[in-house]
């Protein structure tokens, strides 16, 4: 009597078959998507960084060109710019420039960056529109992003990053002064 309560305690606990079935397909399912997020994402640094092969190329270039500006981005008091590092450069000559970042923040849907360039032959209130983009925060790491302004630069002597959005004024993250 002994060894047979010893038997049906140890049934008691046995979890029927539909309850192994069920775990099994579940675990299955989640294995598969995780697999497929995996790809996915594997993917989309791939073409990140295949998009990002030439702006590579352009700024090795520019950093030949003898009337090169370099300078590091400087940190404002915007709590989203605590992580973000890297660095641009301008051509004056070539009229163009690459901007370089590491860690740049997630925007909102409706939020978008902006670069403006401050230059010596206009005037302090008016700007010149640079660049506007988004990145896709999956790449984190030397992100690249080309300078085309709307105007000719001649004597450029600030360089703001701002974000903008729809609904809220311009918030200033990062500048770069040579």
């Amino acid at each position: 009597m002994n060894t047979k309560t010893t038997t049906q305690s140890n049934n008691k606990f046995k979890p029927p078959l539909w309850f192994w079935v069920v775990l099994v397909s579940l675990s299955l399912i989640t294995l598969t998507s995780v697999a497929l997020n995996l790809a996915k994402s594997s993917r989309l640094n791939i073409v990140a960084q295949q998009h990002q092969k030439p702006l590579i190329n352009q700024r090795e270039a520019l950093l030949k060109e003898s009337d090169i500006i370099k300078s590091n981005w400087l940190k404002t008091l915007n709590p989203q710019a605590k992580k973000i590092q890297g660095d641009l450069i301008w051509s004056t000559k070539q009229q163009t420039g690459i901007m370089r970042f590491n860690h740049l923040p997630k925007l909102n849907a409706d939020q978008s960056y902006h670069l403006w360039i401050y230059d010596l032959e206009h005037s302090i209130k008016a700007p010149i529109s640079a660049t506007k983009f988004q990145t896709d925060t999956r790449v984190k790491k030397d992100f690249l992003v080309k300078i085309q302004p709307e105007m000719v630069i001649k004597k450029p002597y600030k360089f703001v990053l701002v974000i903008e959005s729809k609904s809220q004024d311009k918030q200033i993250l990062l500048l770069a002064q040579p």
